[in-house]
């Protein structure tokens, strides 16, 4: 039997992503649609690149980096949009080297988080709600002397305890999570602070499908 060339594997994955990237979801905003593409067109380029040039993600989501110091650090996330804001406490693995490009970096790193959703006092529908998520984020990196700027992306999926929160229809309690981030980084990668944006939407498999965009920061650390 034959099997796919990383040609078709790449082209699927594209399309699928592009499915979500483009028509906006229902309550975005326009700098919501855009950051939410950046996400998912970032996602699906660092994922083609890593694949054409033979990078090994599977065996780096499945065995990690290995070396010295700790295999995983604590990371925490904040963020608001109109009416909901959301804080989150999660474990984010060792960043694994997928390849380099120029003075460039491509590594993986898988984030599994639980967080905590709080809407404005009246809303319509529930005013709590917790969600489990686990998000491989890819990080483009370029070291300048004692840390290390990067850029960020991800997607994965996300359950949420409430299918309505604050005045939006979530549809379901499966959602997906599209991150974009921009941050800076050790060098040695034990700390790394960033701007992160978060896109929680169920790719319209439900006919009520209202987003949810946090924009925030993004803080971890590995010992």
């Amino acid at each position: 039997m034959n099997l796919p060339s990383k040609t078709s594997l790449v082209a699927l994955l594209a399309g699928a992503f592009a499915l979500g990237a483009s028509a906006p979801a229902a309550a975005e905003s326009d700098s919501g649609v855009a950051l939410k593409n950046t996400a998912i067109a970032g996602t699906v380029f660092s994922y083609a690149v890593a694949l054409f040039k033979g990078g090994p993600v599977g065996g780096c989501l499945v065995y990690g980096a290995g070396g010295p110091g700790a295999d995983w650090g604590v990371r925490g996330q904040y963020g608001e949009d109109d009416e909901l804001r959301f804080g989150s406490i999660g474990a984010e693995r060792r960043p694994c080297e997928l390849t380099r490009a120029g003075g460039l970096s491509l590594d993986i790193s898988p984030i599994a988080s639980v967080g905590y959703w709080k809407a404005d006092s009246g809303s319509a529908y529930s005013e709590h709600a917790f969600d489990i998520a686990y998000v491989p984020m890819l990080y483009w990196r370029v070291p300048a002397g004692s840390v290390r700027f990067d850029l960020g992306f991800g997607i994965g999926p996300m359950l949420l305890s409430e299918s309505d929160i604050g005045n939006r229809q979530k549809g379901t309690n499966f959602q997906f999570s599209d991150q974009f981030e921009a941050g800076v980084g050790s060098a040695d990668g034990h700390w790394r602070v960033a701007f992160a944006f978060r896109h929680v939407s169920n790719l319209d498999i439900s006919s009520h499908n209202d987003a949810v965009d946090f924009k925030g920061v993004a803080v971890s650390w590995r010992p």
